[in-house]
């Protein structure tokens, strides 16, 4: 069981017990314990009873139930207040702003019990007079709902890619002789994924057989899934295995565009070839690429993984982080990282436990006495500084004029339309004290819609006041969507991989990020954190001479 399995057991947990009116502080107690236990940088479900207790926020209760998942795989509190809440009523709780006070109004008032039944009583516009809702709320709830709607079925691609491989390592054991591997979206790593496409040499009565003795595969309903998730087989035969690897892994729109024909390769980079093209790579088969063939600088100019030199944008316990600095910057070392750059969150974001003033300085000192003394990583200050309603940062001038990155982001308001979300961030772009637009959507994957924005005013603006955009390598955010990178090359913005660690395992984040860049094939020398050290602190100076025009 990960952490975030774990972790969302205490979530529902604590909201059901919200549901169903208990105690505050057992209510608070599970969601702090869903908190820290998503952010924690081992898995927690291994841990001994000594080693949980050093875990901020695990009590005895909360380590006792931790226990007993780890060796029931069930929490039999949990499984009491599910078996007294409707099925439907459980989904409610996982919509994104939709909490458990609004849910046991309708509940109890409305006898509203599944989602059908709630999307009914929204067209019917019969929320509008439940006290706690009105017009606005029932719209927004709708808008909610059906993004929750849409999103069932599928999973972060981080998460399915995980399942795949589980999946495939099953398969290569029980079928040594031939050949699986995954191809469709998850070859080329998109963010959201409904489905796990596998290609396989195997004679296909052989391969199911392999299939359904592997714990986890089910065929309910005669759909072949692993772990709810649908897999579909792909034949091919050994001859043709880079023909099909290539058509398999593409988009249809992509594949037509190819005019590939059909003979024997021997690997992929061969079909290409011998069809007039360049080598692309499985990530960038998609139809938002056409437009941009022309551009394709190469697989060797694309960003990879060990291209990251500088690791940008992480969070430490002055806020919502689980590490110390020193502890992250440690672990940042221990990744070969040149650079490292600590963003907490500002005074704006008290959720946060974001920084004051004092504490900000604080930490800056610290930041300073820390960077003195090591020598393979450097380490530079900053903060993600909350843009406001108005599109002003939340600190004032002479406080940002002291840190040498300042990470700008939206984290409240965020119903906005277009016009008003796109006018915002272009005055923090704006500000001279800007150096990065953080997850400029504020999408979080299957969870929360990105609020709109104009993409191409905002690439505009970063590239008149040399701002760097930020793809947030979180998987959950994958924010600015790679479908934009294109444009913001072609006008020389820099895009920055950024983890938006709150642990140290957090710090691994950034390779969801280079996945997400290799799909527009995001060029080298556009990657701000491919930039070595000496090359990142030239930047820097151009930053700093900015405030100072």
């Amino acid at each position: 069981m990960t952490n975030q399995e774990l972790a969302n057991k205490f979530n529902i947990l604590g909201k059901l017990l919200e549901l169903h009116g208990e105690n505050q502080f057992k209510i608070r107690s599970y969601t702090n314990a869903y908190l820290n236990i998503k952010k924690w940088h081992e898995p927690i479900i291994d841990l001994t009873v000594s080693e949980l207790a050093t875990i901020q926020g695990i009590g005895k209760a909360i380590q006792a139930k931790i226990l007993e998942l780890a060796e029931t795989g069930e929490m039999q509190t949990l499984n009491r207040y599910l078996d007294k809440t409707p099925p439907g009523i459980v989904q409610m709780l996982s919509i994104k702003g939709f909490g458990p006070k609004k849910i046991k109004v309708l509940w109890e008032e409305m006898e509203i019990e599944t989602l059908g039944e709630l999307m009914i009583a929204i067209n019917e516009n019969r929320l509008v007079d439940v006290k706690g809702f009105g017009q606005k709320t029932q719209a927004a709830l709708k808008e909610q709902l059906e993004y929750h709607l849409d999103s069932q079925g599928k999973l972060k691609g981080a998460t399915a890619l995980s399942l795949a491989q589980e999946l495939l390592s099953a398969l290569e054991k029980a079928l040594p002789k031939v050949v699986v591997t995954s191809t469709g979206a998850l070859a080329r790593k998109c963010n959201v994924i409904d489905r796990i496409d596998l290609l396989t040499t195997a004679d296909l009565a052989e391969f199911s057989t392999a299939l359904t003795e592997i714990p986890g595969v089910d065929t309910a309903d005669q759909v072949l899934n692993y772990k709810g998730l649908p897999v579909l087989i792909h034949k091919s035969r050994p001859e043709d295995l880079a023909y099909e690897s290539v058509r398999t892994s593409s988009t249809p729109e992509f594949w037509a565009e190819l005019n590939i024909k059909k003979a024997k390769y021997k690997n992929e980079a061969e079909v290409f070839i011998k069809n007039g093209h360049p080598y692309y790579i499985p990530e960038y088969r998609e139809p938002e690429n056409l437009p941009f063939l022309e551009d394709y600088t190469g697989e060797n100019n694309i960003v990879t993984r060990q291209d990251i030199k500088g690791c940008i944008h992480n969070h430490s316990t002055y806020s919502d982080g689980m590490q110390t600095v020193s502890e992250m910057v440690d672990a940042a070392q221990n990744l070969d990282y040149e650079y490292f750059v600590i963003t907490d969150h500002s005074k704006t974001a008290i959720y946060a436990n974001g920084l004051s003033i004092d504490r900000l300085y604080q930490q800056l000192e610290e930041i300073r006495t820390i960077d003195q003394g090591i020598a393979d990583c450097k380490l530079f200050s900053g903060i993600e500084s909350d843009i406001l309603a108005d599109g002003s940062l939340d600190y004032p001038d002479e406080v940002l004029a002291e840190l040498d990155v300042v990470v700008a982001s939206i984290h409240s308001g965020l119903r906005m339309d277009e016009k008003k979300a796109t006018k915002r961030l272009i005055r923090a772009i704006e500000n001279p004290y800007t150096s990065i637009l953080g997850h400029p959507t504020g999408r979080l994957l299957l969870s929360r819609p990105a609020y709109p924005i104009n993409h191409s005013e905002v690439i505009a603006a970063c590239a008149e006041y040399n701002v760097a955009i930020e793809l947030n390598a979180n998987p959950s955010r994958l924010d600015m969507d790679w479908r934009w990178i294109n444009d913001a090359v072609s006008k020389g913005v820099y895009i920055s991989i950024n983890p938006d660690a709150h642990s140290i395992g957090g710090i691994e984040h950034n390779m969801h990020g280079v996945d997400s860049a290799r799909k527009a094939g995001l060029p080298i020398a556009y990657c701000l954190n491919a930039l070595g050290l000496d090359e990142f602190e030239e930047w820097l100076k151009e930053q700093h001479e900015k405030r100072e025009e």
